[in-house]
């Protein structure tokens, strides 16, 4: 029988809130954090099937080959938010065994998307549309299901307002309160109709720290993606080893990831390797509604192209209202240092020759398509 849980470095989270209650002062009010790695990877590859999940139960997205690799995958994935979902389950217990769990505002979210090509460090939903789940019986109905698209940016002037402290009008984001004290789902506040994203450095994945700047607005039936420098490569491309020591270093490490830059693979795959790791227009739009997995791109379609300038028009007047650098024609991320990786130095900050990559790579020549 394999043990409780199956990772590199299981953390006992529910334990760490034990011991910062035996450190509050009785009564006091608090706030914990409770931030884990899981399902950050890397992953123990096959525990999801050795935990009795079945592959056939998987849904593969359009834009990944359908394959057991792949479907494996996501199963180690899913046996990760398991375990988070544990330690969670054993810290309300914790909070109701004190009588205090309706009188606690729980939020649960993520901080990005899966760790999978074409959704971390991506603006498409699998990169940015996060799990969102509150909960405070005192004051909020519960049993509901709210489509307001809202951001991680609501929650500080949220939490400022539940301490009773004055929210700063510099603070973009917007309460929560509104919202969750309603009785109503669905729709709640029709002002909330778009959610704005932006992405310029994950890794330093290309020559001279260049980045790969997006802007993306997304409504209830369209996304809609400016890339500003279509020439570079999202996921820093396939001849410069990143600060992960990798090429296409702006992609986790992982099966999936090796899956697909097998040259046999990216033949056989053509379509979903180009949706993964190739480059992109300016212009990307999504219709949600018909097309979730975002693989349709209408933005060249003459019929999409008064959504497209309509989108684009609203989502460079919110990069001006909030002074972003990008839209002023300034580029001040790529001259920002770069402190993720201990011991990244020049040995890694250069392109590769072709013997090079594909020495990286392990195998024959590495011919993106």
């Amino acid at each position: 029988m394999p043990p409780l849980h199956e990772t590199l470095d299981a953390r006992d989270y529910a334990a760490n809130f034990e011991d910062f209650l035996q450190d509050r002062p009785a009564g006091a009010p608090f706030f914990f954090w409770l931030g884990a790695t899981e399902p950050h990877r890397v992953y123990e590859q096959g525990v999801g099937a050795r935990w009795g999940k079945r592959a056939s139960a998987v849904t593969v997205p359009a834009y990944w080959p359908d394959t057991p690799e792949i479907r494996s995958d996501l199963l180690d994935y899913a046996h990760e938010i398991e375990w988070f979902d544990a330690q969670l389950v054993r810290v309300l217990a914790r909070l109701e065994q004190l009588g205090e769990l309706d009188n606690t505002l729980v939020v649960v979210t993520s901080d990005n998307g899966m760790p999978f090509p074409r959704a971390k460090v991506n603006l498409y939903d699998p990169g940015v549309r996060m799990p969102l789940a509150i909960r405070w019986p005192r004051e909020i109905p519960a049993g509901r299901v709210v489509d307001d698209l809202v951001s991680h940016l609501d929650f500080a002037p949220t939490f400022l307002e539940v301490a009773g402290v004055p929210v700063p009008a510099r603070l973009t984001g917007r309460s929560l309160l509104p919202v969750l004290r309603s009785n109503g789902a669905g729709r709640i506040d029709r002002a909330r109709d778009a959610a704005f994203t932006a992405l310029e450095r994950h890794t330093w994945c290309r020559p001279d720290g260049a980045t790969y700047p997006i802007r993306a607005i997304r409504t209830h039936d369209f996304l809609y993606i400016r890339n500003f420098e279509p020439e570079r490569w999202p996921t820093g491309g396939p001849d410069f080893i990143s600060s992960n020591k990798t090429p296409h270093g702006d992609v986790d490490g992982a099966p999936i990831k090796a899956f697909m830059e097998d040259p046999a693979n990216q033949r056989r795959f053509p379509r979903e390797f180009a949706l993964n790791f190739g480059k992109r227009p300016l212009e990307e739009l999504y219709d949600v509604r018909t097309d979730p997995d975002q693989v349709r791109n209408l933005a060249a379609d003459p019929a999409h192209r008064a959504t497209c300038e309509k989108l684009w028009a609203q989502l460079r007047a919110y990069l001006v209202q909030t002074g972003d650098s990008r839209i002023e024609g300034r580029d001040p991320w790529q001259a920002a240092p770069y402190r993720q990786t201990v011991g990244y130095g020049a040995t890694f900050n250069r392109t590769l020759s072709a013997a090079e990559r594909d020495a990286a790579a392990g195998r024959g020549a590495h011919k993106p398509q």
